[in-house]
């Protein structure tokens, strides 16, 4: 037995279907035969520059402390500091052999300061020179650095005393003590560059202070960039092919399982428009209708404003045969 639908409804969901079927087709063969790649970065060379700066606080004699040299993290006696034992340590760590070449050197900087707000602000800055240029170069994986230098805070102290006394400029001062180190690699993956400056930095031209470090740990790579073809999607393509089989139903079941609706004639289509706008005031009899006080109207709204008027309902025979209803009563 067929199911009957209205012909214009089943053309379209018919075309629908059709076009459903297409475009999920065409997704189908696309996700199922057209490769996708996607862009990533393949490490040929991974590497890592580590440079420290540790420190030990010596001291004068006093009658205070009696452990010498002081350990870090500490606050320190300007008066009792007799100087500052430094160690800079620097480690290339590589995954591969590379032929590594550079220079390294240690300046100890003296600068005069203030802030805006949290702006640093440099007013004047002095370069001392403490380890010149050295080259080093090596040809391996792993590679370190050493250099200890001795730094007395009297001469630096004394600097700047004589320079705020010359500028009448009264800043906060410091002194940065800090390596710089350059490198150039060459692998048979490429050429790499770095540079990095591990630091410390000490107050000056005050009774006490604290020392602060800059340790720096910094990874490196030489990369490539690769197409790497990806995975089918399984999940896409499940849910298409569930697209296209629900589709593929649909359609034949519009073609062999239902039939065009006949076209409703005017009787029916005009029945249909008054129950729908009026099928509250309407009352359905099983007898036929009594007409002897009938009075004719010219449309169905003069009944049903008379029906107002007089507070009663409309009445019909009901009958399975639609072309049987051809009167309504009050």
């Amino acid at each position: 037995m067929k199911i009957k639908i209205n012909k214009k409804l089943k053309i379209a969901l018919i075309v629908v279907s059709i076009i459903l079927i297409g475009i999920n087709s065409l997704l189908l063969y696309r996700e199922v035969n057209i490769p996708k790649f996607e862009e990533q970065n393949n490490k040929l060379l991974s590497y890592n520059n580590k440079g420290t700066a540790n420190y030990q606080v010596f001291l004068k004699p006093n009658n205070l402390y009696k452990e010498n040299p002081l350990g870090p993290e500490r606050i320190y006696i300007t008066e009792f500091v007799d100087y500052l034992s430094t160690n800079f340590n620097y480690e290339f760590l590589g995954d591969k052999e590379a032929e590594v070449k550079g220079k390294y050197n240690i300046i100890a900087r003296v600068t005069g300061f203030t802030y805006e707000g949290e702006n640093f602000i440099s007013i004047w800055e002095k370069d001392y020179p403490i380890v010149q240029d050295k080259d080093f170069s090596f040809n391996d994986e792993n590679k370190s650095i050493n250099e200890e230098v001795n730094l007395y805070l009297t001469e630096y102290n004394k600097f700047v005393e004589e320079t705020i006394q010359a500028t009448k400029i009264n800043c906060d001062t410091s002194l940065t003590l800090i390596m710089q180190i350059n490198l150039t690699g060459l692998t048979d993956k490429g050429i790499f560059e770095e540079s990095i400056s591990p630091s410390l930095v000490v107050p000056l031209n005050t009774s006490l202070f604290k020392i602060t470090t800059n340790n720096i740990d910094k990874p490196g790579a030489i990369e490539e960039t690769i197409q790497v073809q990806l995975p089918l999607d399984k999940i896409k393509v499940t849910l298409i092919g569930i697209v296209i089989g629900i589709s593929v139903l649909g359609l034949i079941f519009l073609l062999f399982f239902t039939k065009d609706a006949p076209k409703k004639d005017a009787l029916e289509k005009a029945l249909n428009n008054i129950f729908k706008k009026h099928g509250a005031r309407l009352v359905a009899l099983t007898s036929n209708v009594n007409t002897s006080n009938a009075k004719n109207v010219v449309s169905i709204n003069d009944l049903v404003r008379l029906a107002d008027e007089i507070n009663k309902p409309i009445f019909y025979k009901h009958s399975d045969n639609y072309k049987e209803i051809n009167k309504f009563l009050l």
